[in-house]
């Protein structure tokens, strides 16, 4: 029966880049970064900028100082950020700090008078001094504008807009060239704008810097489904799935719905089930999870499923399971047609709503 409506369309989750930060914060640890700004007559410096960025994770947070030069950044992952200090575009003055996790606040005051006074005591004691702030300054503008591209990447990929997109995270790549995280986003914008052997370079690129990284893993698979290689995807796949154990539903969904689509229905129902063990809300398993099921049992015997209520009742479950999760869902309709040929009516009630808040009691 399933045969006979031709093959499904896989839905291979492209998951791209989603580099989780290292080891350093955990989820929902934030703090703060608190301090003051004084000029170069000691002053206070009000209406300056403070720009925070980190790349893992992605985070960028502007403040402005107040009439005191007061400054604070709340809400921070525990992380290495760049501290930026801006004053109509300028930067002032730059230099790394580390919030560290648990920490809570941690202060930074900024004496630009007292900082000047320091570096040139220090360059009348030491000559090459000023050679090498020259280059800490232009280390610090290169870190800014790799930030630019990257962020620009980032809102032109999301706003699909592949083809700019690409052109940003060169540029970006011209100043970080062996950034696994920005290789592997160039290979996703070159995937979507379908010039996979670029893309397939750039991936493949980004695991020779990166190995470990569970997404790029997941992102080369996907792409060497659409070269008709499946066998080296599935191998992605898994390693991704090993590697990354809190996105490994997504990895093990790939796994399934490739398997499905290569007749591999027993192999598929596996993989399947285990996407939607750890993800009970990931509602295109479910529907894949179905469909594996009604292939595996039209395998087993030849006997109509409407005379062996046992099997059919537990695969009707699981189609209801994926309305209920996606009434509206892309595979709905689909689902609908399935359960009428099993003899069973869409599911009687969906999963309650999610109360709004002026709505409890």
């Amino acid at each position: 029966m399933a045969e006979s409506r031709g093959a499904l369309f896989l839905a291979v989750l492209l998951v791209a880049w989603l580099l989780a930060a290292p080891v350093f914060a955990q989820v929902g640890e934030t703090g703060a970064i608190v301090g003051s700004v004084h000029d170069e007559q000691g002053q206070p410096l009000a209406g300056a900028s403070i720009v925070l960025r980190s790349l893992n994770p992605p985070i960028r947070r502007e403040v402005q100082t107040d009439p005191e030069g007061r400054f604070a950044a709340s809400g921070l992952q525990a992380s290495q950020y760049h501290l930026l200090l801006l004053r109509e575009g300028q930067i002032l003055w730059s230099f790394p700090v580390t919030l560290p996790p648990g920490q809570g606040m941690l202060r930074v005051d900024i004496d630009l008078k007292r900082l000047r006074e320091e570096a040139e005591s220090r360059a009348r004691l030491e000559p090459e001094l000023e050679q090498r702030l020259a280059e800490e300054r232009e280390r610090a503008e290169s870190i800014y504008r790799l930030h630019a591209h990257y962020n620009r990447a980032m809102r032109l990929l999301n706003d699909n807009e592949p083809e700019q997109a690409a052109e940003e995270y060169r540029a970006a790549l011209a100043l970080e060239p062996d950034s696994g995280t920005i290789l592997g986003l160039l290979g996703s914008a070159l995937a979507a704008l379908g010039r996979t052997e670029e893309a397939r370079s750039a991936f493949q690129r980004a695991l020779e810097l990166e190995p470990g990284e569970a997404a790029h893993h997941n992102n080369l698979g996907a792409l060497l489904v659409r070269e008709g290689k499946p066998e080296e995807a599935l191998a992605h796949f898994r390693r991704a799935a090993r590697l990354d154990p809190e996105r490994a539903a997504s990895y093990h969904f790939n796994q399934g719905a490739l398997l499905l689509n290569m007749g591999r229905s027993a192999e598929a129902l596996t993989a399947l089930q285990q996407a939607t063990s750890l993800e009970p809300t990931l509602a295109v398993a479910h529907f894949f999870l179905a469909v594996a099921m009604l292939r595996r049992a039209e395998a087993r015997s030849p006997r109509p499923l409407l005379e062996r209520p046992g099997e059919r009742a537990e695969i009707v479950k699981v189609f209801h399971r994926y309305l209920q999760l996606a009434p509206e869902g892309p595979y709905a309709s689909k689902a609908r047609d399935y359960l009428e040929s099993l003899g069973a009516a869409p599911p009687p009630m969906l999963l309650p709503p999610v109360p709004l808040p002026e709505e409890l009691p």
